[in-house]
């Protein structure tokens, strides 16, 4: 599959909270696989976090992709919107 198709879906938890929309991923380039993919937080995931939401731009996180249960119109998630507090931000 390639980038472009996920780039901009919407990324859903598993209690159907809508967690924001992918906006890049991480390559591991010695086995040429994706390792994370970033993803850009919606309003409501930011509250629900406990992130401070900055006054320009998004919060994004770095989420492994074995967090990821199904790829289709969207994507979903394994983990309930709670399960995902200890994610980093992408930097």
């Amino acid at each position: 599959m390639k980038f472009s198709k996920i780039d901009g879906m919407k990324v859903l938890s598993l209690d159907a909270h809508e967690v924001g929309e992918i906006s890049g991923a991480e390559i591991d380039t010695k086995k040429w696989s994706v390792t994370h993919i970033h993803i850009e937080l919606s309003d409501e995931a930011v509250k629900e976090l406990g992130y401070k939401k900055p006054i320009f731009g998004n919060i994004t996180i770095c989420l492994s992709v074995g967090y990821v249960k199904a790829v289709g119109d969207v994507v979903s998630l394994n983990r309930t919107v709670k399960g995902l507090e200890k994610i980093p931000e992408c930097r």
